[in-house]
C-alpha cells in the first residue's frame, strides 16, 4: 500500500497559489474573510446530501451556508470563506467527502451581477477569460435533451433516451417525473454542455429551489431564481438569489424531511438557529459556493480531483 500523496509537489506548489489568488480576489472587493464551525448542533435537510453525524449530536456541515446567514443577519455585510465541507458517500473523478469551497454572499447583489463576478473569479484562476451562456432550465432540457421537462406524456422521456442512444433505466414505468429529470441531466443535458464552452444553466424548477427565491414566469411554471455554472462538463458552482421569508424556510425544511423519511435517511434536526436569524431580518443578497478543488483541478489541467488534494477519501 503506498502511503504517498496523489497530489505532487510541484502541483501542490501551484494550488496554494491559486488560493491566494482566490483571497486577493475578494480582498480587492473589500469583501470580509469570515470563518464558520464545521461541526454543528444541526444539519441541512436536502434529501438529496448525506451528511456525516458524530457523536453527541452534531453533525459535519455540508455548507457554511446557515451559519454565514446567520453573519448576515447581524449586519456582517459582504462576506466570504474558504472552508471544508463534507458530504458522505461522495466519491470519483469529480467529488470527494471531504472537499473545499469558497462560499460568498452579496447584500444587495442581482442574481446576474453575482454570475459576471463568478466568471470573473473563475477567468482569474483559470488564466483566460471565460464568457459563459446563459441559459434556462427548461431550454437546456429541450435543447440537449430533445424533450420538454413538462411533457404530458411520460414515455416522451424514453423516446429522448432512445434517440440519443442513453440507456432506458431499468423500470421506466416506476420513474417520477423529477428521477427522469436527474437521469436526463445527467446523461443528457450535462454532457452536451462540454460542446459550448462554459455555460450557466439557471432558472430551476420549484421543485429543486432549496435555498432560494422563486417567481412564477409567464408560462404559468413557479421557477427558482437558481444557477450552476459548468466548465469542461464540470459543475463548479451553485447559487441563488437567497431566500429571506423564514415561514417558508420552514415549510421547505418540513417537506425536506418529510421526502427523507419516505427515503429511509436520517432526519436531522433543523437549525433554529439559522430560522431565527430569517425572522430578525436577513437583508436581499445573492449568495454562491463554488468548489475550489474542481477549479484548481481545470486551472492545472488536471482530469481527476485526486490530482490536486494531498489524500483522498480512500487513502485518507
Amino acid at each position: 500500500m503506498s502511503f504517498a500523496p496523489t497530489c505532487n509537489r510541484d502541483s501542490w506548489i501551484k494550488r496554494q497559489a491559486l488560493m491566494n489568488k482566490v483571497r486577493t480576489f475578494f480582498e480587492a472587493r473589500g469583501v470580509l474573510e469570515v470563518e464558520t464551525p464545521v461541526l454543528s448542533n444541526a444539519g441541512g435537510t436536502d434529501p438529496q446530501l448525506d451528511y456525516f453525524e458524530v457523536e453527541g449530536g452534531h453533525y459535519m456541515m455540508t455548507s457554511p451556508e446557515f451559519h454565514m446567514k446567520r453573519l448576515l443577519a447581524s449586519g456582517f455585510g459582504d462576506i466570504f470563506q474558504i472552508t471544508k465541507s463534507f458530504r458522505k458517500d461522495e466519491s470519483g473523478s469529480h467529488h470527494n467527502c471531504e472537499f473545499s469551497m469558497v462560499e460568498w454572499y452579496r447584500v444587495g447583489m442581482p442574481q446576474e451581477k453575482l454570475m459576471d463576478e463568478v466568471e470573473a473569479l473563475v477567468s482569474e484562476i483559470i488564466g483566460q477569460p471565460i464568457h459563459a451562456r446563459r441559459t434556462r432550465w427548461i431550454d437546456a432540457f429541450r435543447e440537449y435533451a430533445g424533450v420538454d421537462p413538462f411533457c404530458e406524456s411520460m414515455d416522451n422521456f424514453v423516446c429522448a433516451c432512445n434517440e440519443r442512444a442513453i440507456p432506458v433505466p431499468e423500470g421506466p414505468e416506476r420513474m417520477s417525473r423529477e428521477d427522469w429529470w436527474d437521469y436526463l441531466m445527467v446523461f443528457a443535458v450535462e454532457p452536451a454542455l462540454a460542446k459550448n464552452g462554459p455555460e450557466f444553466i439557471l432558472d430551476y424548477p420549484q421543485s429543486q429551489a432549496a435555498l432560494a427565491q422563486t417567481y412564477v414566469g409567464e408560462d404559468g411554471h413557479t421557477w427558482a431564481r437558481r444557477f450552476e455554472l459548468f466548465v469542461d462538463q464540470v459543475e463548479l458552482c451553485n447559487g441563488y438569489t437567497e431566500l429571506t421569508d423564514a415561514a417558508e424556510q420552514r415549510r421547505r425544511f418540513d417537506a425536506d424531511l418529510e421526502i427523507r423519511r419516505q427515503m429511509g435517511k436520517p432526519l436531522p434536526r433543523k437549525d433554529e438557529n439559522f430560522l431565527a436569524a430569517l425572522e430578525s431580518g436577513m437583508p436581499a443578497c445573492s449568495g454562491v459556493a463554488l468548489g475550489l478543488d474542481r477549479l484548481f483541478m481545470l486551472a492545472l489541467g488536471k482530469n481527476e480531483i485526486k490530482d490536486v488534494i494531498l489524500f483522498p477519501s480512500p487513502i485518507a
